[in-house]
């Protein structure tokens, strides 16, 4: 069940509750000293929130380094050092990505972690990601699949469709071993509802530059890219990730970054598109872990908004069952109904015989039942997963 808003999930264990307060305080500058036992969970953490280097950096003025362990503040300095080779080598790469994809007559549109980290985070390498996200016209896909195979990068055997996977994976290995991921994108979000509300061809039209990133670089509008936000992490709420902290500290920056129009435009996006109650259960568990500074009349003017009935909200309700009902519900047709189940169901048949590593064909319907029978827990039954 979805928490309310302003609250934390009630099912959520003390343990973790006390790392993330814990996590927040230090964020927040002040001085905390944890129990020594308490210190390696509380790291572990903050590696899966994605916040490791943003404690590193608030845990650097001598005043607060001394309240943890020399071996504890040594092990974040090498982290930190890590992401920062890491950022140089993304940063290097994508220049040269992007080039290519401009000599191509391709313009895509950077998303996430990546921007947001040149646009409002005090250092780039304090928004770590394993990967870049690129969103494209979707007529460009061949072509931009064409030019990233001519750089060297591979396409890993992955479910495709019209409805489950808008995107694709591709990777490029160095010779030192450090792996290059982009995931391309020809909508916003695998969830049906949401793919087509941010259009490459509206988004384009206000971009902004990222300068750091090269000539070729471009991302959403700080507005839309606050709207994309709140829909991405509520596309996570199923798997449990809905309230992870590197998420909501990017929208944190973005609200604090927004000029007052940027904020009125939007909410009117929101408005428009239905999405009211998502984006108020964002802001709000934002604000109260980060004390993000928003006013009241912007908080009354989405729940206004979202007290109306909006289809959308059934994906807060944190469970796979009721994403995939969702997801039924919203789409327009019968037609489009059964072809979204038909694609859950049985992916390609090349998908399944590269999977399962099998020639012969007459396997198929094997392969797709013992694919049904394992991802049933996964997939539908077991919340959280």
């Amino acid at each position: 069940m979805k928490q309310k808003p302003s609250q934390r999930d009630p099912n959520e264990s003390p343990a973790l509750q006390n790392m993330e307060q814990t996590c927040l305080a230090i964020l927040s500058g002040k001085q905390v000293r944890p129990p020594e036992p308490e210190i390696g969970p509380l790291l572990e953490f903050a590696q899966k929130h994605g916040i490791t280097p943003l404690l590193h950096y608030q845990l650097q003025p001598a005043t607060i380094t001394t309240q943890f362990p020399r071996q504890s503040m040594e092990k974040l300095h090498a982290q930190a050092t890590l992401e920062a080779a890491a950022e140089l080598a993304r940063n290097h790469e994508l220049r040269q990505v992007l080039a290519a994809l401009a000599d191509g007559g391709i313009q895509p549109l950077l998303m996430k972690g990546t921007p947001l980290a040149y646009l409002i985070y005090p250092n780039p390498t304090l928004r770590p990601r394993c990967d870049t996200d690129l969103l494209f016209p979707i007529a460009e896909k061949e072509n931009t699949c064409h030019i990233l195979t001519a750089l060297g990068y591979q396409f890993p055997n992955a479910v495709s469709g019209n409805f489950v996977r808008l995107q694709a994976t591709c990777i490029k290995k160095e010779k030192n071993g450090f792996i290059h991921q982009l995931d391309l994108h020809w909508k916003i979000s695998n969830l049906p509802y949401f793919a087509s509300l941010l259009r490459y061809e509206n988004l384009i039209k206000n971009a902004l530059s990222v300068p750091e990133l090269g000539p070729n670089a471009y991302t959403l509008a700080l507005a839309d890219a606050l709207l994309f936000a709140c829909l991405h992490r509520t596309g996570h709420i199923a798997d449990g990730e809905g309230n992870r902290l590197i998420w909501l500290y990017d929208i944190h920056l973005l609200c604090e970054a927004l000029t007052p129009n940027e904020l009125e435009y939007f909410i009117g996006q929101a408005h428009t598109h239905r999405i009211t109650a998502l984006c108020l259960d964002a802001l709000e568990q934002t604000q109260l872990r980060f004390h993000t500074k928003l006013s009241d009349a912007t908080l009354s003017q989405l729940k206004d908004y979202s007290s109306q009935p909006e289809p959308s909200a059934r994906y807060l309700q944190g469970s796979r069952i009721a994403q995939l009902k969702c997801n039924l519900i919203l789409l327009p047709t019968i037609m489009d109904k059964l072809a979204y189940i038909g694609e859950i169901l049985f992916p390609s048949q090349s998908y399944m015989l590269a999977k399962y590593k099998a020639r012969n064909r007459l396997l198929l319907p094997l392969l797709y039942l013992h694919r049904f029978i394992l991802g049933c827990k996964k997939q539908i039954w077991r919340k959280g997963k």
